[in-house]
């Protein structure tokens, strides 16, 4: 690593502390909850406790990271001057390409069972509006998507606005949740998944701004 992209790296964390530092807690209270406690014990503890409430408060939760609502939105951000320019348009492209595909081959290489296969649909608690899945468990492509789209958001947000990025942590991490609560996934995959997408939109981003270090809108 040279000199400048140790320093490109420095001030990319330094900037985007509000982001990463939350996340950096996250990996580290995530990791102590898979050592501590079982499978089963962390599963049932989020899917055990629901009402009707929390099963659309979770629903909606989860929809942040489905891959037809971050392309739209990350599209929407296009209609702002300051983003569109060649690093964000190049960098959310790629985005968008890497992260299906990660998914894709993931899913199919570990090609783990879901809480629904592994326990039964008299023990999960569901809700009627969604399917339910029995296979490709690990990781959880939802919040890796949406680690990775907050994540990406958080990194292009103006200077002022950065304290923002805990808002934004917080909805990844309920997207996190919610892929329990629904019955839908095991913590080892919402904690892969986590882990997975920031890195991912973090690599993506330096490797943006390396090849397209300029920020000037290329349209008006």
């Amino acid at each position: 690593m040279t000199v400048s992209s140790y320093n490109d790296l420095k001030n990319t964390f330094r900037q985007n502390a509000y982001f990463l530092i939350p996340f950096g807690v996250w990996v580290i209270t995530g990791a102590s909850l898979l050592l501590l406690f079982s499978r089963t014990d962390l599963f049932f503890a989020v899917n055990s406790a629901f009402n009707p409430f929390l099963d659309k408060l979770n629903t909606v939760f989860s929809a942040y990271g489905r891959g037809d609502v971050i392309p739209f939105i990350l599209a929407s951000l296009l209609l702002i001057p300051a983003y569109r320019n060649l690093n964000y348009i190049v960098t959310t492209l790629a985005f968008g390409v890497v992260i299906p595909l990660v998914i894709y081959f993931a899913k199919q290489f570990f090609h783990t069972p879901r809480p629904l296969k592994y326990y039964g649909v008299l023990q999960v608690h569901t809700v009627p509006w969604l399917d339910n899945l029995y296979e490709t468990s690990f990781p959880s492509g939802h919040t890796l998507g949406a680690f990775g789209f907050f994540m990406l958001l958080s990194l292009y947000l103006p200077k002022p606005l950065k304290p923002i990025s805990i808002f934004f942590f917080l909805l990844a991490l309920a997207c996190a949740y919610s892929r329990l609560y629904l019955g839908q996934h095991f913590f080892a995959d919402v904690y892969a998944g986590s882990i997975l997408g920031t890195m991912l939109s973090l690599g993506l981003y330096l490797l943006g701004r390396r090849f397209f270090p300029n920020p000037q809108p290329i349209t008006k």
